[in-house]
């Protein structure tokens, strides 16, 4: 296990790096792709629970979504379209016997989880000037957290931490996520000021790599929770040893948001 893992990040890290690196463009098709895998998992997910999402009616308004928020000049549609996708989601159990409101709500919420959460990568991404610099933190926070977490859980962890959803997760992994997580976000926001990309207070560093840290590792735990509650192990198996799109994105889908609004309204 371990070794596939080691093999598919070797594999998938330089990817992610040259859609991030290239340019906007290709981050938008790269994101756009990997949206549409995560809506495929949550949806496969939701129906292996028993459940009856509208998936293809959650697909196309989830990746509908996805492009206004990548779309600067049509951000006014997003509630437009959410107001309509609701309706919607709330009128077909009307007219369709084989779905109900649990079925509006597990296809509701796999639209706003997925596509909207993805969509901040992009915002952060085309900020102007340094986005592709600052994108990094989301990666820098969640991979370091969730290495560190395994590792150290594994080596030293005895204290469980949500032992109903993740039994392997402990407290001293956490702890150890935190601290790497925060050292990782601190370097790199020296590394930037060092060649006077973006000068960030110390303070705001550490605060980012803390908290950052901790939402990462809710997005992990809570994406745990939708697998146990549906009764599978992993969303998928496109990257052996890391599972589908939706598991190795957990955490990152959860601090993507902090870092845009932690950039766009405290820095």
């Amino acid at each position: 296990m371990l070794f596939k893992r080691v093999v598919s990040a070797l594999i998938g890290l330089p990817i992610l790096f040259l859609s991030v690196l290239i340019s906007s463009r290709v981050f938008y098709i790269a994101l756009c792709f990997i949206t549409a895998i995560g809506l495929f998992e949550y949806f496969s997910a939701a129906e292996k629970g028993g459940l009856k999402p509208m998936k293809y009616t959650g697909t196309f308004a989830g990746i509908m979504l996805l492009i206004l928020i990548m779309d600067k000049g049509n951000h006014g549609l997003i509630i437009p379209l959410i107001t309509l996708t609701s309706f919607m989601l709330l009128a077909i159990p009307v007219f369709n016997k084989k779905h109900d409101f649990a079925s509006s709500g597990v296809t509701m919420l796999g639209i706003l989880y997925v596509p909207l959460f993805f969509g901040y990568l992009y915002l952060i991404r085309s900020m102007p000037g340094n986005g592709v610099y600052l994108i990094w933190f989301v990666f820098i926070i969640a991979f370091l957290s969730d290495t560190f977490a395994y590792f150290i859980g594994r080596k030293f962890g005895k204290t469980k931490l949500s032992p109903r959803v993740s039994p392997k997760k402990t407290v001293e992994g956490a702890v150890g996520g935190i601290l790497a997580s925060t050292l990782g976000c601190t370097i790199y926001g020296i590394a930037l000021d060092a060649y006077m990309i973006a000068n960030i207070p110390l303070i705001h560093l550490l605060v980012m790599g803390v908290v950052g840290s901790i939402i990462s590792i809710i997005g992990d735990l809570a994406a745990s929770s939708i697998k146990r509650n549906v009764g599978i192990k992993d969303y998928g198996n496109i990257m052996p040893g890391h599972g589908g799109v939706l598991d190795r994105f957990d955490s990152i889908l959860f601090v993507a948001p902090l870092i845009y609004y932690y950039i766009t309204y405290v820095l």
